[in-house]
Parts: C-alpha cells; structure tokens; sequence
C-alpha cells in the first residue's frame, strides 16, 4: 500500500510543470550519441551515467515532460522499498512501515522524483550501496560469532542463522556493494561522502570487532579472530581499492572540471546550515512560516531520539549489523554529506539541497525509529508517568502532525506558483503565439539554451548574448547593436544574469536603444519584451511639465500615431532632474480606451529599471525609454497615451499641473 501511496504522489501532476533549465540539459545532452555524452559530461559539473540511462530510455518512453521525468519516478519508488528493507534489516518491521511511509510521503523525495536530473538517483544508489554494506556487516558478525563459539547454544544459532540466511552469497553481496557504488559515483560526485560515510562506520565496526576480541582469554578463539579480522580488512580494503579503480579513469578524464565549479550560495555558518537542512529534510522546499519550524523540530528531535539505542535492543537481533550500535551506520549516511558540504564550502561556498537528497533515506529511518521508541516505551515526565498506551497516542499525535505538514507540502507543491519550477513552456508559447516578422529571441545564458530550444515552434532569429565569460563590454555592445539592425521586436530571457552578465552590459544597452513594453518573472526566469524605434523617429515635442518639485519633463517622442494590434509603441520621455529625489518613484505609460479604462501599459523604474531615482542628481538631464504592448486582441479605435509618476513604496502619484497623470496625444489601433 506504502508503494502504490509513493507512486502513486509521484506520478500526479507529473507534467503539469514546464521542464526547467537543467532538464531541458538532460534531454538535450542525454539526445546525443554516447561519445557525445561522455564528452558533454566531461565538460560539465555531472558525471554522465545518469544521461546515458535517459539516452536508452527516451527511445523506448518519448522524450515529453512525463515520459523523460518517469525515469526519476521509477528511482523515487523503489527507494521507499528500500528504506524499508534497509529499516526491516537494522531494527523491526514497525519502524520499517513508519520509515517507508515517511519516504514515500515527503516533500523532497517527492520533487525530486519529479525532476529529470540525476539526484533522485544518486539517492538511488546511495541507499543500495548501505543496503549491501550492512548485509556484509552481518554476515561477518556471523562468521565472527562461529569462530569465537563462546557457548554452544550461542553457535547453534549462528550456525542456524548462517545456514538459513535468505540472502544472496557473500561474493554476490559484494558484487551488489560494487556496482552501486560506483554507479552512485558515476551518476553524482557528491556520493563520495557516502563512501566517506560507509568507511567510518567500517571502521567503528571493526574497532568494536575488536575490543570485544580482546575480551576472549582463549588462545584458539585469539587465532580464529586474528584470522577473521585479516581477512574482514583485507577484503574492504580491496572492495574500496576496486571501487576507486574503476572510477578513476573518468575521474582523469574529468575530475579538473570540478576545479572550475564556481560558488553556488552564499557563505554559510554550521548552526544556519543544519537548520537549512533540517528544514528542507522535513518539509521539502515548498512549506514555510510556524507551521515548517514546529515539523522541522519534531523530525529533528525524532531523529537524535532514533539514534540512541535502549539497553535491549528494540528488535530482539542480536545477529543484526552493528549490534552494539545499529544506528551507527545511518547516523553516519545522514551527518557526513552534511559535515562535508559544510566544509567544502569553507572555501567554496557550496550550499544546495538537492545535493544532500541522498542523505534523507537514513534521516528518515531514524526519525521512524525515534518515534518508535516513544510508542514502545514507558517514560517520566515532571510528576506524570507516561505508560505504554499513552505513549502510543503520543506517537501517533506527532506522527499525525508530521504527515499533516507533508501533505500540506505536498499541495502546495502541486497548485501554489510561488513554488512552481522556471515556466519556459509558457514563455516559449507566448512567443511563438504572438510571432511576426522581424522578430527575436535573446538567451542571455548558454546553459539554458537546451530548454529554450525544447519548447521553440517558432521561426525567430535566435541570439546569446553575451557571447563570452566575464563579457567584453565593447564586443557585448557592439554584438548588442548588431541585434537590434535585425530584429523589429525581441523577446529577452534573462536567467541567472549574475553569472552571465553581472555588469548587466546586454540590459543597460538594450536600455539606451530599445523600448521595454514588457517584464516579467517565470519562477526565477525573466521575459522581457523590447520594442525598436523605426529609424526615422519622430520630432520630440515640447513641454514644461512639473511632476512634484523635483522632475521636469522637457520633452517626449513617440514614434507612431498609428499603430497595429501586436505592436510596440516607442516613447522617449526626456527628463531634468530639478532636485535631487529622496525617494524612489516609478513612471508608468497607459494607453487608455475611450471610458478610460487602461488596456495596455508599461510601469517602470527608469533607464528599464536599472537607474532608480534615487541616484538622480539635482541638475542631470536624459532620456527614458518606454515601450506599450498593444495585445492582440485590442479592438481598433482610438487609444489615448497616458504617463505619470508614482512613489515605488505607496503607490502615491507626484502631482503635475492641477492632476497626477500627463496626457500626451492619441495612438489609432487598426
């Protein structure tokens, strides 16, 4: 039921959300030949096996958003089962349907089993390769246990559990341990935390292996354990040695590029980073306010209360991996990758979520197993005892409140904007709806052209800008020029421009030559619409207004009188700064029917929001280009232009004359 449940959330809506731009680079890339993927990968930040499986997969599947983001569904499925198998495996069969139920319900597992990337399976194979570690772990502690042979009833149960062991034969374990391993590295770098991991919990295993040697006074059992313990190192190290054999190749061929990967957040102290990832943990990426930080304390609290183990072990399994401390190993799966991201970004700021996503599976082990212990157990609390039946009330109240959050989560997810992915369907499809000659797209950012040309109908001259990194600002402009002789309107698509272009050298050009009549954000894409001026533009017209005491609008251009429906009307307002503002005020442009009603218009900062008033100095002249989209739709008749200047905090007009807005002429819609 835990796994229709988990299908089940992974599978709605599953292509209700536009591919964002690292997809569209999964299913550009993952389209290639093989060579070439290898290739692309070696060139990027991600090493290719998860491509090369979206390469098989898509001729068989389709390459539409559902059918190249089901790859990620399948991973995100099968993990349930897994946590289960590996919670069923460490403690009990209870905390492994709690564990299972918390997997398939949450937030972030669920958004990334939605995403055609490779996190949800580096998560994948992560968890395979802890399960086949911790098989191995007990199969040793089997061994272990006949060669010591402490007491016959002792052996006769290890013999039983060694002769009746369901699992596969040691050397398939280890095969199984391999394979996942390595395809864990070859699908994501940051799994070598996880390995990191597995040798610490190797180590306090072989350790307690150890001292609990030391304890025997026979001199047959010292021989039999010197033996066994050989062999056990023996055999890790070569499991680690054959791992990291086969790695290395790619990593020769690639690994520089990881030098080159520049800092994705901003600096972060430990305390701030695991609140951040506690949260995110808890409630994925779509839940915030009161009701995230009380599930993100309960969760937190859950899981340091899963980590400690009673006196009597909860599952009765004393043949168990780690029986001293079976939570060693996922205690470790869940703090390493944090502790090592925290640390990486000591000197490269390197904080993302989604690369911590293949540490949730033992985070949510262990919160099951937390809550497990407070169904289970009797405990005192000031002067009230707590029984067993009022524990677990208790527990289900948390467990209750815990999957209220995710579900809450889990909608706002699917129905709430504000956390839908970077909308470049609708973007693409109000470009392609509302094509004509002369028209272009600019990309500003080579890492998205992939999505772009993924949703792209249309017969628009493409452009990217700027063509190179950091930009040259003479070439950029220059390449900016060049553009606009051969576009009559072009639709910008700014993504990630801090990175592409911090000097906003494309904007700031487009800003002086071309006519803004649009803007607006698609998640953390923006579209901006730009008109061009015909090249004989017309004869400004003079003017003496005042807006307040400090803006004098000396002059204005607008090009057409006339205009068709899908055009843009250019409009120059020339302004003299006549005091230096305190504060800053936004202009807008309404082209108004004849009730008066606005049908189109343009509300701005100036110079295309880059110069805010408030860098204006008493005595500056400029001009200030707007642009008016007039829809397809606007009924023919004729439109009057309507300007005026407003305060950006409260919205209250600056007077001109005896009223708050300025009327420049009539435009004819035909």
């Amino acid at each position: 039921m835990t796994i229709l449940l988990a299908f089940a959330l992974r599978v709605y809506a599953l292509d209700v959300q536009s591919l964002w731009n690292d997809e569209g680079t999964s299913v550009a890339l993952a389209s290639l030949s093989i060579e070439a993927i290898i290739h692309g990968a070696a060139r990027d930040i991600h090493p290719p096996l998860y491509y090369l499986l979206l390469h098989f997969w898509m001729p068989l599947a389709g390459n539409t958003e559902y059918a190249v983001r089901f790859l990620s569904v399948i991973a995100g499925v099968v993990i349930v089962a897994l946590v289960f198998r590996i919670a069923y495996f460490v403690f009990d069969e209870h905390v492994a349907l709690l564990a299972a139920l918390l997997t398939a319900l949450s937030p972030f597992q669920v958004y990334y089993s939605q995403e055609a990337r490779m996190y949800i399976w580096v998560t994948l194979w992560a968890a395979v390769s802890m399960l086949a570690m911790l098989m191995l772990f007990k199969r040793r502690a089997g061994s272990r246990q006949l060669a010591v042979g402490r007491n016959p009833e002792s052996e006769s149960e290890s013999s039983l559990s060694t002769i009746h062991d369901p699992l596969p034969a040691s050397a398939l374990v280890w095969i199984l341990y391999i394979a996942a391993t390595v395809a864990m590295l070859y699908t994501q770098y940051v799994s070598a935390f996880i390995i990191i991991a597995e040798n610490l919990a190797f180590a306090l295993w072989y350790l307690n292996a150890i001292r609990k040697s030391a304890i025997c006074n026979l001199q047959s059992a010292i021989r039999s354990l010197a033996h066994w313990h050989t062999g056990t190192l023996v055999n890790w190290f070569a499991g680690q040695l054959i791992v990291g054999a086969l790695f290395l190749p790619w990593y020769l061929f690639a690994g520089g590029q990881l030098a080159t990967w520049p800092p994705i957040s901003e600096p972060l102290d430990l305390p701030t980073l695991l609140w951040r990832v506690l949260n995110v943990f808890s409630v994925g990426l779509t839940l915030d306010g009161n009701l995230a930080t009380i599930t993100s304390i309960l969760l937190g609290g859950l899981f340091l209360l899963g980590c400690w183990r009673p006196t009597v072990s909860l599952s009765h399994r004393p043949t168990a991996p780690l029986s001293h401390c079976p939570t060693a190993p996922l205690f470790l799966w869940t703090l390493v990758p944090i502790a090592a991201m925290y640390i990486v970004s000591l000197a490269r700021p390197a904080y993302n979520p989604k690369f911590l996503l293949l540490a949730t599976p033992a985070f949510y082990i262990l919160a099951a197993h937390g809550l497990d212990h407070i169904s289970r157990f009797t405990f005192r609390v000031s002067r009230f005892t707590f029984h067993v039946s009022r524990s677990r009330l208790l527990s289900f109240v948390i467990c209750s409140f815990v999957i209220g959050s995710f579900v809450i989560s889990l909608i706002n997810y699917y129905t709430d904007p504000r956390y839908a992915r970077d909308d470049y369907r609708t973007i693409l499809q109000f470009i392609d709806a509302h094509e004509r000659a002369g028209d272009g797209i600019l990309v500003n950012a080579p890492g998205q052209i992939d999505v772009v040309r993924y949703y792209w109908r249309g017969n628009q001259q493409l452009f990217l800008l700027p063509r190179m990194r950091p930009p040259d600002p003479t070439a950029t402009r220059a390449d900016v020029d060049e553009m606009l002789d051969k576009t009559q309107r072009l639709f910008a698509i700014y993504w990630a421009t801090d990175q592409s272009d911090p000097a906003r050298i494309v904007e700031t050009r487009l800003a002086e030559r071309a006519f803004k009549a649009r803007d607006e954000w698609h998640g953390n894409v923006r579209l901006a619409l730009y008109g061009i001026a015909p090249s004989s533009r017309s004869a400004p017209q003079l003017l003496d207004a005042h807006f307040g005491d400090a803006l004098l609008l000396t002059s204005y251009q607008l090009d057409a009188r006339r205009a068709r429906a899908g055009d843009v009307l250019t409009l120059t307002l020339h302004w003299r700064v006549e005091q230096t503002p305190n504060a800053r005020y936004k202009i807008f442009v309404h082209l108004l029917d004849a009730s008066g009603r606005v049908v189109a218009q343009r509300d701005g900062e100036p110079l295309a929001d880059l110069r805010p008033t408030t860098m204006w100095r008493a005595g500056e002249t400029f001009a200030d280009n707007y642009g008016v989209f007039i829809e397809s739709n606007t009924p023919p008749g004729d439109y009057r232009i309507e300007i005026g200047v407003y305060r950006a905090d409260d919205g209250a007009r600056l007077p001109v004359g005896e009223s708050d807005h300025l009327i420049l002429g009539t435009v004819q819609v035909q």
